[in-house]
């Protein structure tokens, strides 16, 4: 995200004394049971997941905030694949074809008339930066041609300006932001028994997510969009043109990265999110009656606690001199 790369590239946490690991996870599945059993702290990853883990199996997740709206979120295609209705016939790759991004995926291709199962089917192949690679390469490893799929950032505008000059680049068809917002996308998710903060309120968990506010109230300054843009560039090795492309994307107000000031969550997002879901049957292992309404309050113990993002509130540093840092 545009808000890690600023924390990382300019001091905000190492302001809060910490030594911080960045771990891509190769998928949904690895990363949340990585978290679950301690191997992670804290897990940037879309809420589709956490709703549909705590509610279908009760799996003890809690979301401390809401990083953003998917910035940037697209159906991209293959070379040749040039719309929507190119997709008919073929098989999109996904993280998982039950929860992540798989349920707006099908949601937009339905508006498109196209149905999953009749008119398509998934691949299960993992994250967004394995899609990215086998997108542009054309095939899987076996050799099953790539149709299409969806990304984010920092991939999705890549898509237009990474592609070699023996390659066509590869078309984006659609951008969710069209036609599901506001929606709640990627959230700050810990385990449960590490959101009551009021025995260590200056945690490193704690402090984690204050050098991460600092870095997004950073970003959300347009006074500080060269050095931003520096700090993008530098963290993901990528031209200042591209990453001038990313900041704009991440400063969205629609999708963007600073439309939720201090990490709070978007209810409305929120209940998009959930509404996806149902529709496409994801609720299997929850009653009839289950008060979804009722169950994203937040509140101590329940999906969205906020006590960490609260406790970290107190503990932002903002930048320490308005020059940046970066050359």
């Amino acid at each position: 995200t545009a808000t890690y790369s600023i924390a990382s590239e300019l001091g905000f946490f190492t302001d809060q004394n910490l030594n911080v690991t960045l771990s891509p996870i190769p998928n949904s599945t690895f990363g949340y049971a990585t978290l679950l059993n301690g191997g992670y702290d804290i897990l940037v990853g879309t809420v589709d997941n956490v709703v549909n883990m705590r509610f279908n199996t009760q799996k003890q997740f809690t979301v401390v905030g809401q990083l953003d709206l998917g910035p940037d979120l697209v159906i991209a295609g293959a070379p040749g694949v040039n719309s929507i209705a190119d997709l008919r016939g073929k098989a999109l790759m996904v993280d998982s074809p039950t929860s992540g991004y798989a349920f707006v995926l099908e949601k937009v291709l339905a508006l498109h008339g196209l149905q999953f199962g009749t008119d398509y089917t998934f691949q299960q192949v993992g994250g967004t930066a394995t899609r990215f690679a086998l997108l542009r390469n054309g095939t899987l490893a076996d050799g099953t041609p790539t149709a299409g799929t969806i990304l984010t950032f920092p991939f999705s505008k890549p898509v237009h300006t990474l592609s070699t000059a023996a390659s066509p680049p590869l078309p984006i068809l659609a951008r969710i932001s069209d036609f599901v917002a506001p929606f709640f996308s990627n959230a700050l998710t810990i385990r449960s028994d590490n959101a009551d903060p009021s025995s260590n309120p200056s945690s490193p968990l704690v402090r984690t997510v204050a050098a991460l506010l600092a870095a997004n109230r950073f970003l959300a300054n347009p006074s500080n969009r060269e050095c931003a843009v520096r700090a993008i560039a530098k963290d993901n090795g990528i031209s200042h043109a591209l990453a001038e492309q990313e900041y704009v994307s991440a400063t969205n107000p629609v999708s963007g990265e600073t439309g939720q000031v201090d990490f709070d969550t978007s209810r409305l997002g929120l209940l998009n999110v959930i509404d996806i879901r149902m529709l496409a049957g994801g609720f299997a292992q929850v009653g009839k009656e289950f008060d979804f309404v009722s169950a994203i309050e937040p509140g101590p113990g329940l999906l969205l606690d906020l006590r960490v993002r609260d406790a970290a509130l107190k503990l932002v540093k903002e930048a320490r001199s308005s020059r940046c840092l970066l050359a």
